[in-house]
């Protein structure tokens, strides 16, 4: 029988929560389904992750066509600081 990945513990930032309040519950469930690859440590067709630029503080998640989880991971936490949308993904280019 095969071992089960372990969970990277996950930290929701307000702005998250906020952010995550305002989608469609269809669009929750991609978030979902993206946080739980990210925590997993595993991939989902089309997540496509890569840091931010410039300082590569973040990293982005992408969740459709239009939508980035903004996240970074420390001392084995998923820190889930936004979800965004893709034109305004340069506004996490810097620590906050």
């Amino acid at each position: 029988m095969a071992r089960k990945q372990p969970f990277l513990d996950i930290e929701f930032a307000e702005q998250f929560k906020k952010s995550y309040a305002g989608f469609q519950p269809r669009e929750q469930d991609r978030i979902d389904e993206v946080v739980m690859a990210l925590a997993k440590g595993v991939s989902t067709p089309g997540m496509r992750i890569k840091p931010i630029e410039p300082e590569k503080y973040y990293r982005e998640a992408r969740v459709n066509d239009g939508d980035r989880v903004v996240f970074r991971i420390a001392n084995d936490t998923l820190l889930l600081a936004d979800v965004v949308p893709h034109d305004l993904i340069s506004t996490y280019g810097k620590r906050r």
